[in-house]
């Protein structure tokens, strides 16, 4: 694996992490990586929840 694509993997694993502080803390982003979040059910869940994936 080249070095660009272990940086491209390490900033990925990052940024991840910095998504789910965040979302810890009661913020909501557009993409979520944690199961238990509002909006994560609500990206996963479009049919009840009136989200269309596409």
């Amino acid at each position: 694996m080249s070095r660009f694509e272990l940086q491209l993997l390490e900033t990925e694993r990052q940024n991840d992490q910095m998504m789910k502080d965040i979302e810890s803390q009661g913020s909501e982003i557009l993409h979520s990586v944690v199961p238990g979040s509002r909006l994560h059910q609500i990206i996963h869940n479009p049919i009840t929840e009136g989200i269309d994936e596409g």
